[in-house]
């Protein structure tokens, strides 16, 4: 694997990791406290924010396997 390729994945790998902390970070401060929802909401405000966030996590989730998974499958033998 050249350095470089090597480097752009770890780059990758990390931003990945740093956005999670970020999405974290910011949904605590987001769920701390109550919040009112603008429009028509029918689901409580606090809920729909804790789906929304977990949401965000899951994409992470699934960027972090399909990096993986790239890796994985041309990385040389």
């Amino acid at each position: 694997m050249s350095p470089s390729r090597q480097k752009a994945e770890s780059e990758v790998a990390g931003h990945l990791l740093g956005l999670r902390s970020a999405i974290q970070a910011l949904a605590e401060h987001h769920t701390s406290e109550p919040h009112e929802l603008s429009g028509h909401q029918t689901v409580e405000s606090r809920q729909s924010l804790l789906l929304s966030f977990e949401r965000l996590e899951a994409c992470v989730d699934e960027m972090q396997e399909i990096l993986a998974t790239i890796v994985e499958a041309t990385t040389d033998a």
